[in-house]
């Protein structure tokens, strides 16, 4: 369980979070929505400890945010990544760099790391391309290579931003099946979207954030009235268009 209270974060003056208070329960699938500079990628990066806390303080599994983060760690799919293409590494190699930041300093993978980058990819159904140039990818398996390097070291919780921001739209299906599949392995997701339709089929449990909480509830219950609440008058609920 991820437990945050009287969160409150400014940047230059000005108030990015107020007043956050949110219990998130394990084994739920998350989505955080809202209008951009909401503070959704700020959330994210607090709970992760990517950022310092200012006022409030956050628990995960009943601990310190800071004493869980000495044992424990996130996947995390950040919303934008500047790789070359071009370079000519493997999928393997891309995959194991997920656990560079457990090997000591100069250290090189062994066949335990290279079997878990294995079985990372063989969860998300890549296993046959292992030894693929990255450069040979289409866009949605670049995707899920990304998300195999996130799962890699096995972490509990799954953290992504807009993870569907550069996919079509039966990529984007796919790729939310595919964490749907993750999610009721056990693994507890918090994916930030702007994509309603998906959402409301894959998530368990819709937060809609715009500087200050506006609900978080199961997606059921989240009607036009707290998305008026949370975008303003300018959004309507839409069929999005890929």
């Amino acid at each position: 369980m991820i437990k945050i209270s009287q969160l409150q974060y400014k940047l230059s003056g000005k108030a990015i979070l107020e007043d956050i208070d949110l219990s998130l329960a394990e084994g739920e699938f998350v989505a955080i929505i809202g209008p951009n500079g909401a503070g959704k990628s700020t959330l994210v990066k607090l709970i992760m400890g990517l950022l310092e806390l200012q006022e409030g303080r956050i628990e995960i599994d009943g601990l310190d945010q800071t004493e869980w983060l000495k044992n424990n760690s996130f996947g995390y799919l950040p919303q934008h990544e500047d790789y070359d293409r071009n370079f000519p590494a493997s999928v393997l190699e891309l995959v194991l760099m997920g656990l560079a930041g457990i090997l000591p300093l100069g250290a090189r993978f062994k066949k335990n790391h290279r079997d878990q980058a294995i079985n990372a990819l063989n969860e998300i159904g890549l296993g046959h391309l292992a030894s693929k140039r990255i450069g040979s990818l289409s866009g949605g398996e670049f995707q899920r290579v990304l998300l195999a390097r996130a799962i890699v070291g096995q972490n509990r919780y799954l953290i992504l931003d807009e993870p569907e921001a550069s996919l079509d739209r039966p990529s984007v299906e796919s790729f939310f099946a595919l964490l749907k599949k993750l999610n009721s392995a056990g693994r507890t997701i918090i994916t930030i979207s702007h994509d309603l339709n998906i959402l409301s089929e894959y998530c368990s449990f819709l937060v809609c954030l715009n500087r200050r909480l506006h609900c978080h509830n199961h997606t059921e219950l989240v009607d036009a009235q707290i998305i008026h609440k949370t975008f303003g008058d300018s959004v309507r609920i839409i069929e999005k268009d890929y």
